[in-house]
């Protein structure tokens, strides 16, 4: 621009007089040639392009002979403006050229010399901005920004107003009261960019992305927008439409993992649930987005599983988790972010003859990060996923205080495997009420109170997508149906224990004679036995009375610790360390409380009329 080689502290160029042939606007000059005493464009030069003239003259400052056709010739060859000695400025003028004259006392070729290097410098100047937009828009990228910082950055660099203006903005209807027609013609389409008046401002308007997109990128300049400005603009339009792109794969891939990710827990709750085949109907769509999302199917091909709980690092985000695990189990495995506990991530696995054992899939995932744990159930059938689940969370308990960090649920430690066969008639017995629900009730409430009982209600309800009022509801109703309160922790751990016997086949043996009382299967030999092991490693007296108290005063914390004369929180902290060494999550409502119920009343910490028998009651 001529606005370049005539300001600044040391100028090339100037106007002859202030106020006359000054611009009325900004010319931009591409190309600068040094005429002959005759102001005749050199020899290989017939035309220029925008061009600007430097005038030279003979020894005694003689010119061409008639000095306007001389003018008038220049600017029908493409120049614009010329530099020479003062008096031809009003013939420049009458040519419609601007007329400038050297800022020093130089001859021709250095004044040249002078504008080439001024525009070398200016051209420079320009080269950086852009890099600068380009480098921006780079970083925006990485960090998925938007493009607010980067128009603001165009803003500052060209002195303007730059803006991204959509149907029913504020801005667009601004500029549409104006320039109605620009804006419509490069918001349709029809051309990439617009070029007019707005109050007293120059107007560019420029296409965003590709035909037909409603927003354009409008620009506004008191000073007009020269080539090099708006060759800028263009830049900044294509960026911003890279930009916008990336936000609108990036919002895709998010809704995408939204939706996916509710698929995946919604086929873990049909496998809480016992449902197979609805899990593996839900999973089938999945099959054609990808290795990982169709190897859920095809683990559900197995006839049985395996389901681990991990456990983030303290302070670690469960998406890193999640995607450790993901990483590891690849086509293998479901890995669902756990709808109950906020820190835990769900794997589930096929058991697969030759298959890589779970363990040996998890432990580099537990290894990555310190403070990470896992717990992982023994394989079992579909059908006894929230089994396997509860095998899981109970892992975990053990893998806080074992220095791999991983823990494997090795089964026999439940009152289930060392009850005597005559258990399942009792079980039969306390289940018989059930049928008194109808088929649409059973369905509904039956696996509801079943997760209740082994998670509390507020899990449950979570892992199977219900309210936790709900999921109150439905175990008040199973639980009444068999003449227990669903209040107690006693008489849940009844229920849950009836459930647990239920699911087991029937003994080869079995006949119809009368069920034994729950209080003599508690204290047959093989019980009594198992539970003296298990709370060996209780030496302590004072912890099995804790234990005990807690207990008979329904896990009342309040109410325990007033019993024992302690703290309610030196409670609550020796409440997580006993359930440790027993290996059972006892900070946690569900089951835990259940088992260490029936561990204190076979070994006689308890007696047995702390538990209810709804067989023996009638």
């Amino acid at each position: 621009m001529i606005t370049d080689l005539t300001t600044g502290p040391d100028p090339v160029l100037r106007f002859p007089r202030p106020g006359v042939n000054a611009p009325t606007t900004a010319r931009h000059v591409d190309e600068v040639v040094a005429c002959d005493v005759r102001w005749r464009l050199p020899p290989d030069t017939s035309r220029v392009r925008s061009g600007l003239a430097v005038l030279s003259t003979g020894p005694d400052g003689a010119g061409p002979e008639d000095v306007a056709v001389a003018l008038r010739r220049l600017a029908r060859a493409g120049v614009v403006a010329v530099a020479a000695a003062p008096d031809t400025a009003r013939e420049a003028a009458r040519a419609g050229l601007q007329m400038l004259v050297p800022a020093g006392p130089w001859d021709a070729a250095e004044t040249v010399r002078r504008i080439l290097r001024r525009q070398l410098a200016v051209e420079r100047d320009n080269a950086n901005a852009s890099a600068r937009v380009l480098t921006l828009a780079a970083c925006s990228l990485e960090r998925a920004e938007g493009p607010a910082r980067l128009l603001r950055e165009v803003a500052a660099v060209t002195g303007g107003s730059v803006m991204l203006v959509e149907p029913g903005g504020a801005e667009w209807e601004r500029l549409a009261a104006v320039q109605p027609r620009a804006l419509e013609q490069v918001r349709s389409g029809r051309t990439r960019t617009a070029v007019a008046p707005f109050d007293g401002q120059e107007l560019v308007l420029h296409a965003v992305g590709p035909e037909g997109t409603d927003r354009v990128l409008a620009a506004l300049r008191a000073d007009g927008w020269p080539l090099h400005l708006r060759q800028l603009l263009a830049h900044t339009a294509g960026q911003v439409a890279l930009l916008d792109s990336a936000l609108r794969q990036r919002r895709d891939r998010e809704v995408l993992r939204t939706a996916l990710r509710a698929v995946r827990v919604s086929v873990l709750q049909y496998l809480m649930l016992g449902n197979w085949e609805g899990a593996v109907r839900v999973a089938e769509p999945l099959a054609g987005l990808g290795a990982a999302e169709s190897g859920v199917a095809q683990v559900l091909t197995a006839a049985r599983g395996v389901v681990a709980v991990v456990a983030c690092a303290p302070g670690e985000d469960r998406a890193h988790t999640a995607a450790a695990c993901e990483a590891a189990v690849g086509d293998r495995g479901l890995v669902v972010l756990c709808p109950a506990e906020p820190r835990h991530v769900i794997v589930v696995l096929a058991q697969q003859a030759g298959g890589t054992a779970p363990l040996a899939v998890l432990r580099p995932v537990v290894r990555q990060v310190p403070g990470r744990v896992a717990g992982v159930s023994g394989p079992r059938p579909w059908s006894r996923t929230a089994s396997a689940y509860g095998a899981a969370v109970r892992a975990l308990t053990a893998a806080e205080h074992d220095p791999e960090r991983i823990v494997r649920d090795v089964g026999g430690s439940s009152l289930v495997t060392f009850l005597p066969a005559q258990a399942r008639a009792w079980s039969r017995q306390v289940c018989a009420g059930l049928r008194n629900l109808t088929e649409e009730q059973r369905a509904q409430a039956e696996p509801t109170a079943r997760r209740a009982l082994s998670y509390g209600a507020l899990r449950a309800g979570r892992l199977l997508g219900i309210d936790r009022t709900t999921a109150n509801k439905r175990l008040r109703l199973v639980l009444e149906t068999m003449g227990l309160d669903h209040r107690q922790v006693a008489h849940r751990a009844v229920a849950d224990l009836a459930f647990q016997l239920a699911d087991l086949p029937e003994p080869v043996d079995s006949g119809r004679a009368a069920p034994p009382g729950l209080r003599s299967l508690v204290r047959d030999k093989a019980v009594v036995d198992w539970a003296a092991r298990e709370l060996g490693v209780l030496e302590d007296p004072s912890d099995r009375r804790l234990l005990a108290t807690w207990l008979e005063r329904n896990c009342g914390a309040a109410a325990t610790a007033d019993a024992l004369g302690m703290h309610r929180n030196t409670l609550g902290a020796r409440l997580p360390a006993l359930g440790a060494r027993l290996r059972l999550p006892l900070r946690d409502q569900g089951a835990a409380p259940y088992q260490l119920l029936w561990l204190l009343v076979a070994a006689g910490h308890l007696p047995v009329t702390a538990v209810p028998d709804p067989v023996a009651a009638g």
